[in-house]
Formats: C-alpha cells, sequence, structure tokens
C-alpha cells in the first residue's frame, strides 16, 4: 500500500543525513527527482547527497548543483537511504554497501514494477504519473519548501525528458499544471532548459546515430524495428552510451513502426530500451526476461552478447506487435 505524500514528508522532516539514489544509466527523470528532493531537503538544513557511481550525462550537467557524489562515507551517519525512480538493488549496481548505511529505506517510483529483495520503510508508486518528477514536486511542496530556480529546472527536466518533451501518451493534464507553475518561477525559461538537455549532440554521436540507422532490422511486415549500439560502434565514433539518447525516438518516428529495441551493449551486459507506439505492452514483454517499465516504455537487461540479446527478445516482440490485447 502506498504512503501518503504527507506521511513522506512528515518522515523526511525528523531525519537528517540522506542519500538518494537514481537509477544507473540516469536519465533525465532519475537525476532531476534527486536533485529536487535533495535540494528541498538542504532548503530545511538537512545533510542530503544525490549517491551515484558514474559520470553525469553530459546534457543534464546543468543538474549537478553540488549535490552528487561518488564518496561512500560523505556522511557520518545515513538515517535514511530512497530510490528515486527506480526500485530493487538492480537498479543501483556498485552501490549497495551506501545503500545499506541508511537505518531506513524509502522508495519514490512511477514505474509499476516493485522490488522483492528489499523491504522498505515507506514508499510511494504512482504508475499513472507521468514522471517521477511529478511526485517530488507534490513532496516537495508537502516539506513546505519554496520552489527555487534550481528546483524548478530539476523537476522541469524530469517532467519533460520522461514525457518526450510532453508529446508521449503518459503526459497528462498534471505534467501541464505542474509545468505552468514552474513558468511563474522567477527566472524560469523553459527554452534555455530544453536547449540544454536536446540541443548540444557532438559531431560524432550525429555521425553514430547515422551509423545505427543504416543498421536498422524490421521485423513483421515494418511494425518492429530493432538497432543496437556496440561497444566497437562507440569506440569507432568516439561516443560514450549517454550520446545514444534519442536515438530510439528516430526510430519510433518511423512510418508503420508500432515497436522499437535498442540493444544498448556494456563491458557486462546489454541492455535492450523499448518503446512503443499505441498498442504493444512493451513493459509485458521486458517483463519475461526480468525487466519492466510502462506499457509504452520499458526496458531490461541481458548478460549475453547483442547476437544472443536479439535471438532471444525479438520473437517475444514480434509476437507483442501482432497481438493488440494490452
Amino acid at each position: 500500500m502506498n504512503d501518503t505524500i504527507k506521511s513522506i514528508a512528515t518522515i523526511m522532516k525528523d531525519l537528517d543525513g540522506i542519500l538518494i539514489f537514481p537509477h544507473i544509466n540516469m536519465d533525465g527523470d532519475a537525476l532531476g527527482s534527486a536533485t529536487a528532493l535533495c535540494l528541498a531537503l538542504r532548503e530545511l538544513g538537512k545533510k542530503a547527497y544525490v549517491m551515484i557511481n558514474e559520470p553525469v550525462p553530459k546534457n543534464l550537467d546543468f543538474l549537478e548543483c553540488g549535490c552528487t557524489t561518488d564518496d561512500d562515507s560523505v556522511l557520518d551517519d545515513v538515517q535514511l537511504s530512497v530510490m528515486v525512480d527506480c526500485n530493487g538493488m538492480n537498479r543501483i549496481p556498485g552501490r549497495e554497501v551506501a545503500w545499506e548505511r541508511g537505518r531506513l529505506k524509502g522508495c519514490i517510483d512511477h514505474h509499476q514494477t516493485k522490488a522483492k529483495d528489499i523491504r522498505y520503510d515507506f514508499s510511494r508508486i504512482e504508475p499513472k504519473s507521468a514522471a517521477t518528477g511529478e511526485i517530488i514536486y507534490n513532496i516537495v511542496k508537502a516539506l513546505g519548501v519554496g520552489i527555487s530556480l534550481d528546483i524548478a529546472n530539476a523537476i522541469f527536466t524530469a517532467i519533460t525528458t520522461d514525457t518526450g518533451n510532453f508529446q508521449h501518451s503518459n503526459t497528462t493534464s498534471r505534467s501541464h499544471e505542474i509545468a505552468g507553475h514552474l513558468y511563474r518561477i522567477e527566472g524560469f525559461n523553459s527554452k534555455v532548459i530544453s536547449a540544454l538537455i536536446y540541443d548540444r549532440r557532438s559531431k560524432n554521436a550525429i555521425r553514430m546515430e547515422g551509423r545505427v540507422i543504416d543498421d536498422l532490422k524490421f521485423y513483421a511486415d515494418g511494425k518492429l524495428v530493432a538497432g543496437k549500439v556496440t561497444l566497437d560502434l562507440l569506440k569507432e565514433c568516439g561516443c560514450t552510451m549517454d550520446e545514444a539518447d534519442g536515438i530510439i525516438q528516430k526510430m519510433m518516428s518511423i512510418d508503420g513502426v508500432e515497436a522499437a529495441c535498442l540493444f544498448k551493449e556494456s563491458e557486462n551486459n546489454v541492455r535492450a530500451s523499448l518503446r512503443g507506439r499505441s498498442y504493444a505492452n512493451v513493459a509485458k514483454a521486458a517483463a519475461v526476461f526480468g525487466g519492466g517499465g510502462h506499457v509504452l516504455a520499458a526496458g531490461c537487461t541481458f548478460f549475453c552478447t547483442v547476437e544472443e540479446a536479439e535471438k532471444k527478445i525479438i520473437p517475444v516482440l514480434i509476437e507483442t506487435v501482432n497481438t493488440r490485447d494490452r
């Protein structure tokens, strides 16, 4: 059962020494939500940090605001560890020791999946929220903290990235209402933030995108498209994986495509990012392989080669796009 926003705010007000954990491969919602919460807690005089163990993506570097750290011992006493935009130990690999330092454990997320390997002292999971940033916005208000410009920028980033700049089907009236409030914050400029997020791609990233697009594979009479970003491709193009953000949206823009799968290879695994257009329940497909997410946006991880991952998931995705049962 979900804890109320008010009860979560009450718990946080009574604690000090708080570590906030966004998921691995941070996106705008994960880092934006974590940063907004951290800044709000600091406004209350709390010692709070966003615990990471990977570089902040270049297009999100403006969100750092002095909040992020990779130092497990940054706090002498951790009274609360809280996951934001994720749940489950598999979403914070390499940060398990820091997580366990928290005497209390919390989770704030908008994904339907619920971790079975953690006992949370409180949680708030809202699958109908377009972004975790929407939940964080309400928690910030419940904490009695004013929305500063930095908090506004972080919350806007969280919502705009997870709604595809307010174009995805998960966008709701609340998404726009919250954004409308942010526009009233002195100094807030959505055009500036959007440009920082979307308009700073390198020449190498553009070249890499072209290589991926040229190598796309189509299935199920063009209803399914699959692409891949391999380690070799990253090396050849001089790119990092975060520069592949946006490719799957290009894949989904192809006429006739109902679902897309972009394989992202790392040293230890292959991540399959999945998107659906209207009826393809890609979350259900991801769940077959231990993943999850939303009906039209999900993902899963394979501990094998890209080729083996393709052989496993493509048949499931073909069945998904050939089935209208959601």
